[in-house]
């Protein structure tokens, strides 16, 4: 049977591993991701499932010298086992792991091959990111798709072209076991290699664009940014997010972080901070609906002022008339309210200063 070039064995106690190593050259990373192992697999089935096998897997691992590359190479389902020990000598240095969809895809076949082969113990492996997830939450705006090639062209800048699908491999795979030799097992390999490579690149940028240290962010990288972060319980940060994408002067994402945080401060109990925010964005933002309808809102229900509420309202009509009707059954509420609390609307006046 044909053994793919570069490929060696290595001794593991269940018996010998196909494995292909390397060092190439790392260009300088800012910032640098330190000692975290990359991983990606190819395998047998694009669906998960007890039956789909890992067939070969790739980890890249920065070091001193440039970037270790390691490759695993099953030629046969009979050496599963020794390849799952070399996978997890190779993942042990490391002191983070991280993957392109490894959570929902990679971990759990390779979790389930561990159990298949009757491995001693668990898989063990360190703590996971899952490149996928960050770059759906600070990129999705931006792209229609989130895939890795999609990455790579609109991220990274890089754009290559495999010979064979990456969606080809099981076919190709089957084919090597059935003949012993496969035209295209190679192009499936140097595509599993580039992949954990383009992981190391894009996990920097990621760390850059988390830092809030990219130069060319718009309020909606902001925004995005800020959201991610106080999804992740990282508060001031997220603060921080949303304050930069609210200071640009114009924009749909520089209005919604602005909104975002006027809820905010509702929550905290800054009722006035709140007001003072939303009259200022009125001035900022007057072409948007939302922020009208927001400060019209908040001086209802949070600073029992219906009839301020009610001039908001009305300006609203004038200046959206394509909404006058909408709003119709709110202003008419509002002037219900202010006639029940003065007698009049001219005659009201509000307890809660501004």
């Amino acid at each position: 049977m044909y053994t793919p070039r570069g490929f060696e064995a290595v001794a593991t106690p269940y018996g010998d591993a196909l494995m292909r190593q390397d060092v190439l050259p790392l260009p300088a990373l800012e910032p640098h991701p330190g000692n975290v192992a990359y991983l990606d697999t190819e395998t047998t089935g694009l669906s998960g499932g007890a039956g789909t096998y890992v067939f070969a897997a790739a980890i890249a691992r920065p070091i001193d010298c440039g970037l270790r590359l390691a490759q695993l190479f099953l030629p046969n389902p009979g050496m599963e086992p020794a390849l799952l020990a070399a996978l997890q000598d190779e993942l042990a240095p490391a002191i983070g792991l991280a993957t392109f969809n490894g959570g929902s895809f990679d971990l759990p076949v390779l979790r389930t091959r561990w159990v298949m082969a009757r491995m001693n113990g668990e898989l063990d492996h360190p703590r996971h990111v899952d490149l996928l997830t960050l770059v759906r939450s600070l990129y999705r705006h931006r792209m229609e798709q989130c895939n890795l090639r999609t990455v790579e062209e609109r991220l990274l800048g890089y754009e290559r072209e495999d010979p064979v699908s990456g969606a080809l491999a099981p076919e190709v795979y089957f084919d090597y076991l059935q003949a012993g030799y496969s035209p295209n097992l190679e192009s499936i390999l140097e595509h599993n290699r580039l992949d954990v490579i383009s992981l190391v690149h894009l996990h920097s940028l990621l760390m850059r664009r988390l830092q809030g240290a990219d130069g060319a962010m718009d309020a909606a990288d902001w925004l995005a940014l800020g959201r991610h972060r106080f999804r992740r319980g990282a508060r001031a940060d997220g603060w921080r997010a949303l304050r930069n994408a609210a200071g640009f002067s114009s924009g749909d994402a520089a209005a919604t972080a602005g909104l975002w945080i006027s809820r905010r401060l509702v929550r905290r109990g800054s009722i006035a901070g709140a007001d003072r925010l939303l009259k200022r964005m009125e001035e900022h933002f007057s072409e948007d609906l939302r922020v009208a309808l927001a400060r019209a809102r908040l001086l209802e229900w949070r600073r029992r002022d219906p009839h301020r509420a009610l001039t908001v309202v009305e300006d609203a009509q004038r200046r959206f008339p394509e909404a006058a009707a909408e709003l119709e059954p709110r202003r008419e509420r509002l002037e219900r309210k202010v006639l029940r609390r003065g007698g009049g609307r001219e005659s009201f006046q509000t307890s809660i200063p501004d």
